[in-house]
């Protein structure tokens, strides 16, 4: 099992206005284009498994929440494979759409002790052919987050095993409503959540916990939902 993350830093500029409720389609068009550049990536992009990758909300955001034509911007896209990462750098400023690339950086992180995963983008479950909400219970949350961060690691490594379990012992809701994000072109609207994971301190937690920080909580991550920061 690795003890590294990769994240690529970009230096971003919106080609027009986008409304943040917007803005993760734009940068799933941003990397799905980066990826027509190499075979492996586009047959990456077709398989229906985990992609292990995720990436944040560009930053900083407007008070307005719309993201402005011509300004310049950030965002983190993090990954486990440093192939993918040195691919994703080298292509992502050649990728056309809304958002244009005006420069790349790659650092990669060590494991480290985490006490909390907080979420900045919103994590997405689905439940019945639906996204969750308060009223399915924080039970079936919990329970969903803790068993995809496990698939995740056994996708990883086959090998790992975990208890029967949660890896955090406390989850606290941070919004006060479904967090609500559209896709153009796909005529779909996903209901988010952020959440606050206190995490246990076992090594078999860590190790959940890590994976969730390095590619994501949840589901579709490579839309930019699950993306999380490390309280230490």
């Amino acid at each position: 099992m690795t003890h590294y993350y990769y994240e690529i830093l970009s230096t971003v500029r919106f080609n027009q206005d986008v409304f943040a409720s917007e803005v993760q389609s734009a940068l799933a068009h941003l990397t799905n284009n980066s990826m027509i550049f190499d075979e492996q990536l586009k047959e990456l992009h077709h398989q229906n498994t985990f992609k292990h990758y995720v990436f944040c909300a560009p930053y900083p955001l407007e008070a307005d929440r719309i993201y402005r034509k011509g300004r310049m911007y950030c965002f983190h896209l993090r990954t486990l494979s440093l192939e993918f990462a040195l691919k994703m750098k080298k292509y992502l400023p050649k990728a056309k759409g809304t958002v244009k690339v005006i420069s790349t950086e790659l650092n990669n992180y060590i494991k480290k002790p985490i006490t909390e995963l907080v979420t900045l983008t919103p994590i997405i479950c689905t439940y019945n052919n639906r996204c969750w909400l308060p009223e399915n219970g924080l039970g079936l949350l919990s329970e969903r987050i803790h068993v995809n961060a496990l698939k995740k690691c056994k996708a990883l490594d086959a090998s790992f095993t975990a208890p029967e379990e949660l890896f955090f012992e406390h989850i606290e809701m941070l919004n006060k409503k479904p967090i609500v994000t559209s896709y153009k072109g796909k005529g779909a609207i996903l209901l988010g959540h952020k959440v606050r994971l206190r995490i246990k301190p076992y090594p078999w937690a860590q190790q959940l916990a890590f994976i969730a920080l390095a590619v994501g909580l949840l589901e579709k991550n490579g839309l930019g939902f699950g993306y999380c920061i490390a309280g230490r």
